[in-house]
């Protein structure tokens, strides 16, 4: 009787080939993404290549044997990833966020599939760091809706928030004003003293239109010495009260080096309802009050007819 032939040895697990296999190995430590393997079960990350630590600033083995659940900064985003990996199969190019050890956030398009090895429920996590290309995004977004002398918003961001803005009051039926700043004394500055000194007298008012609104309200420059504000829920007395206090700051003279530059500020005042229910109408009315002062006293506050 012929001894029976033993039973073949079982199959290497993922997780020992990992560890084994050098080929393997240089793969995962070589390709330009970060990569996580994880078990489907209870979430168990049982290996992480060079990339993705590096990218995530985790020490060598750090996350090993750990739950990769708060790598996550939004639950939100990984469930949205995991439904469409149930609903397709699998997930290319999703954008999400993960937290680094000392809290910052690194974006980043992952992919996410299944490893087909028979007897194992294994996920593989294709990460690639994109966050350089999100801060240029996030920059050019910050340069098309601010002033670049200035840091103000830019009339068209001002007339997007002001479209917000009215939207909200209409809804809720409370007030929004819009005040209409312009210099008074602003083109002798550039005749006299050059573009340097206009250029800081500008970013100067700037500060000082920031430091007389609530944290709420936004200012914006809209031409080369006329500026905007839009406050929400306010009453007529309040923002007569910011009007006056622009009028009044920007009557203090502004010191560059030995100069003393004196410029002044005229206000024009509209609110809605009352002035009108669309933004055309309401900085119209709010234009038309500011040079009833120019044409007057100037440095003074006129609310619009």
């Amino acid at each position: 009787m012929n001894a029976s032939s033993p039973p073949p040895a079982p199959a290497p697990s993922f997780e020992t080939l990992l560890k084994t296999d050098t080929r393997l190995r240089a793969f995962n430590e070589t390709v330009p993404a970060g990569i996580l393997i994880v078990g489907v079960m209870d979430g168990r990350v049982l290996y992480s290549n060079r990339f993705f630590n590096q990218t995530l600033g985790l020490a060598a083995g750090g996350i090993l044997g750990h739950g990769w659940r708060d790598l996550f900064v939004d639950q939100d985003e990984r469930e949205r990833m995991l439904a469409r990996f149930v609903e397709e199969g699998e997930v290319r190019d999703f954008e999400l966020r993960l937290r680094r050890p000392d809290g910052s956030m690194v974006w980043g398009l992952a992919s996410l599939s299944e490893i087909p090895i028979q007897g194992e429920d294994l996920l593989l996590f294709a990460f690639v760091d994109i966050t350089a290309l999100k801060q240029a995004e996030a920059e050019i977004r910050r340069l098309a809706n601010h002033d670049a002398l200035t840091g103000l918003s830019t009339l068209r961001h001002f007339r997007d928030l002001v479209e917000h803005a009215l939207a909200r009051a209409r809804r809720d039926g409370s007030q929004t004003a819009i005040l209409f700043v312009d210099l008074d004394h602003f083109k002798p500055v550039n005749d006299t003293h050059g573009h340097d000194a206009g250029d800081a007298v500008l970013r100067e008012v700037a500060r000082r239109l920031l430091a007389c609104v609530r944290a709420s309200d936004v200012v914006g420059r809209i031409g080369g010495d006329e500026f905007v504000v839009l406050a929400e829920n306010v009453t007529p007395a309040l923002a007569e009260r910011i009007a006056g206090r622009i009028v009044e700051a920007l009557g203090h003279p502004i010191e560059l080096g030995p100069l003393a530059i004196g410029i002044g500020a005229s206000v024009g005042l509209a609110f809605y309802p009352h002035h009108g229910e669309e933004i055309e109408s309401l900085l119209k009315a709010a234009d038309a009050a500011m040079y009833r002062v120019k044409k007057s006293t100037r440095g003074g506050v006129a609310l619009a007819g």
